[in-house]
Formats: C-alpha cells, structure tokens, sequence
C-alpha cells in the first residue's frame, strides 16, 4: 500500500480536483504536491490530515482506501453474482472511525462558529450599553 497511490486515486476518481488545485490549498508547489502522489516524497500526519480535510474524509480513509475499495467490489463482483439484489452492504465493518471523525470534526466547527458568535453577540450588547449610558448622561438622568 502507497499512500501516495490512494491520495491520487481520491483525489481523480472522487473529487475531481486538480493537483494544482490541492497543492494551492495545501500551500505548497504542484510539484511538491506531486512528489507526494508519486511516493517520492514521505508524508507527514499533520499532512495527511490537511488532505484529509481538502478531501473532506478522514485520514484514516486515505490509509485504507485500497482496501475498502477492494472489499466494496468483490462483494457486488462476486462469481455468483448478486442477482439483482442490492442490500446496501459494502464489505467489511462500517468505518465507523471514518464516521466519527467527520462528526467530531464538524461539532468542533459548529463550536467555534457558535464561540464566535456569542463574542460577537457581547461585544454588540457592550457597545449597545455604552450607547444608552452616554444618552442617559446628555439627558441628566440618574442611573
């Protein structure tokens, strides 16, 4: 297994992204993006998670993206065939890793958005106060 291979099979087969594309949002050159795909060049975690984020899956799915694949097509691809049955089954164990990263992944986002927002909210509420004090202030109204 190469991971190289399988980020270059998401990447064509799934995303439909341009290595150009991945290597500008990972910062980085088309060629040393292609050094990765092609195994010339060793991929760090934090890397592999930065494509795993691009592709929007876990790192985990990268590493077995071979072997998943393989499970998912020699089940529908059997010798005796599946006639015409389709029961939702794809091989193997559900990822469940997979799944639960993602969830992870995304309440984490859902928090910072809603941090942000409840910054945002009290720095309105604070302004809005110093607001009413100063017209409390011009109108000599004790508070």
């Amino acid at each position: 297994m190469r991971v190289g291979d399988n980020i270059r099979e998401i990447r064509e087969v799934e995303k439909n992204f341009k290595r150009s594309h991945v290597a500008e949002r990972l910062e980085i050159s088309t060629r040393a993006y292609a050094n990765i795909e092609n195994n010339v060049t060793d991929i760090s975690v934090d890397r592999l998670e930065q494509i795993a984020e691009i592709f929007g899956c876990s790192p985990e799915y990268i590493l077995h993206y071979k072997s998943s694949k393989k499970e998912f097509f020699n089940y529908f691809h059997n010798n005796n065939g599946n006639k015409g049955v389709n029961i939702m089954y794809q091989g193997g164990e559900p990822n469940l890793a997979n799944q639960e990263y993602l969830r992870t992944k995304e309440e984490l986002r859902n928090k910072e958005k809603l941090y942000k927002l409840q910054q945002e909210l009290l720095e309105s509420e604070r302004k809005r106060i110093s607001l009413l004090e100063a017209l409390l202030k011009n109108n000599s109204i004790d508070f």
